[in-house]
């Protein structure tokens, strides 16, 4: 049985991909973490790219990606790790062709992309016109991988429903980049993306990652040579980790000498210190209440480079005070803000997608 035309068909699963939009905030009184895209801005911004409005579900992509093929037309952009995007060759045959990243892309119905293990960075984010076509569960289309609420994650021969509307939305906005199509083409554009592309947001010495972090309230319990070495080593990110948290490995801290804690609420970016001594970051999929001590959290600002540490990456701790990590979230929200800018510039059709922009209240 052959896949709608407006869908996409997984041909090939990658390492750990999934649906994914912004989450569902709000509701941890019932015990469900926000969860949605690991990074919420690099997902808003492939969205802008597209011509989406910020909360449209797309695609989120782990290490070596999947290999996809799309029914129809469609107007896509990746935004993240430095995926090799690769075209893989058609009925004509001849050699795959390399697509850029960090812009949007025309893609002509039955062809098939391969995401490739990035050489950089760990993850990124798909969107396509229109948005995949899937329905909410409890005010989100994203995959809560933990909990088993929304969608599965990809596996080979799944296949993704994108709106109805996906190859008028796809032609009109490649138009509105590309210039008009050519009817006489085998393709309606034979440049497929325009030349310029978004600035990147990746840790500069990956795969070394420093991440800003407040002192969390039971960092004190820990003895003064224990906080030594949580600040003066390289920890290395498990092949554990997930969505739920990274596992990080190195030289164990005494925990001899902490307290047995009852639970209470935990957040992204918390810094967790289980009994073996080894700290645990959790993620945009975690429990929302713990009883090991927090005894760090890392900045809010800090997202991007948390959604980019994979498996092998080293990871180290800077303590700064409220005011640089209000700062630092400050800046964050500016350059934010100067990316959708230049897309809502390159691209005039941004305009459409139901104010592209983001409050500091859906990313922090």
């Amino acid at each position: 049985m052959s896949a709608p035309a407006a869908s996409i068909e997984v041909l090939k699963a990658g390492l750990l991909d999934s649906v994914q939009d912004l989450g569902r905030p709000g509701r941890a009184r019932i015990a469900l973490s926000r969860g949605g895209a690991m990074d919420r801005s690099a997902m808003t911004l492939a969205n802008a790219l597209v011509g989406n409005a910020p909360e449209a579900a797309g695609l989120e992509i782990t290490g070596p990606g999947p290999t996809l093929r799309f029914g129809c037309d469609v107007w896509l952009a990746t935004v993240g790790a430095r995926h090799a995007l690769v075209r893989l060759p058609g009925e004509r045959g001849g050699p795959p062709v390399a697509v850029p990243t960090g812009r949007p892309v025309f893609v002509a119905a039955g062809s098939a992309l391969r995401w490739q293990a990035p050489p950089v960075g760990w993850r990124s984010w798909i969107a396509v016109a229109g948005g995949i076509d899937l329905p909410e569960v409890l005010g989100s289309r994203s995959a809560h991988l933990a909990s088993g609420i929304g969608p599965a994650r990809l596996e080979p021969g799944r296949v993704l429903p994108l709106h109805p509307r996906v190859v008028d939305l796809s032609h009109r906005r490649a138009a509105a980049v590309l210039g008009a199509p050519d009817p006489d083409a085998t393709s309606p554009w034979s440049r497929c993306t325009p030349r310029w592309q978004v600035t990147e947001d990746l840790p500069r010495e990956w795969p070394r990652i420093e991440l800003p972090v407040l002192a969390g309230r039971h960092l004190d319990l820990l003895a003064a040579a224990a906080r030594n070495a949580l600040f003066e080593q390289d920890w290395t990110v498990g092949a554990q980790s997930n969505r739920q948290g990274l596992r990080l490995h190195g030289r164990a801290l005494d925990t001899g000498g902490l307290p047995q804690l009852a639970s209470e609420p935990v957040s992204v970016g918390t810094v967790q210190l289980p009994p073996a001594g080894e700290p645990v970051i959790l993620l945009a999929e975690h429990q929302t209440t713990g009883g090991y001590p927090r005894i760090l959290e890392v900045a809010s600002a800090a997202e991007s480079l948390l959604a980019q540490a994979g498996a092998g990456c080293r990871v180290r701790f800077r303590l700064v005070g409220l005011d640089e990590a209000d700062e630092l979230a400050r800046r964050r929200m500016r350059e934010l803000e100067l990316r959708l800018a230049g897309v809502r510039q390159a691209c005039a059709y941004a305009a459409e997608a139901a104010d592209a922009t983001v409050s500091p209240d859906s990313i922090d």
